[in-house]
């Protein structure tokens, strides 16, 4: 018997199925019901409207690429290797696929319209942020905090567009120069 945290995560595992085939505007509760193989009862007590759904799905996607890059820098303890393993971390292979990147432009292009969505990337963006200046700091502790924000942002835009790169031409090895460039911009002394 499954349990709610199964029923749950099969139910985000499916508007993110959908929203990646259909985009945000075509995904509905039914279409997300029928790829979860649950009824329209059991995903509306689990959640209210397609709004939900979707901050779930953004919320569920944004923070495993969080968790990802934050578990990546908890493994090393050279804090010149602590930024390079957290800016890898989110260029794992669970995010490295077309699926999930399609998943990701599709919240952020929403994002941009819907105010309750906002707040929520924003919420993550400042974390994620966070976490980056903090060990951009450790890493460079003569650095302003003025410097450490710069290079952080300038890090964050580098990288997304990298994720956008790859998933238009998925070249590893561009990838891999790029990934090399960023952490060079994190950490430059």
């Amino acid at each position: 018997m499954s349990t709610t945290g199964d029923t749950q995560d099969g139910i985000l595992d499916a508007v993110q199925s959908v929203i990646v085939r259909e985009g945000v505007r075509g995904a509905s509760m039914r279409q997300v019901a029928n790829e979860a193989d649950v009824s329209l009862g059991l995903l509306s007590y689990h959640f209210d409207d397609k709004d939900s759904l979707i901050m779930a799905a953004f919320s569920r996607a944004t923070s495993t690429l969080l968790d990802a890059s934050g578990d990546a820098a908890a493994l090393v303890d050279d804090p010149d290797e602590k930024v390079k393993a957290f800016l890898r971390g989110s260029f794992a292979p669970e995010f490295l696929n077309s699926d999930y990147l399609r998943l990701r432009v599709s919240l952020w292009a929403v994002s941009l319209t819907d105010p309750e969505l906002a707040k929520v990337d924003s919420h993550y963006y400042d974390r994620y942020a966070s976490s980056m200046k903090t060990i951009i700091g450790e890493a460079r502790p003569g650095l302003s905090a003025d410097e450490i924000a710069r290079r952080t942002g300038d890090v964050i835009a580098y990288t997304n567009g990298l994720w956008l790169d790859w998933a238009r031409f998925n070249d590893d090895v561009a990838l891999e120069r790029g990934l090399q460039r960023a952490e060079t911009m994190a950490l430059e002394s």
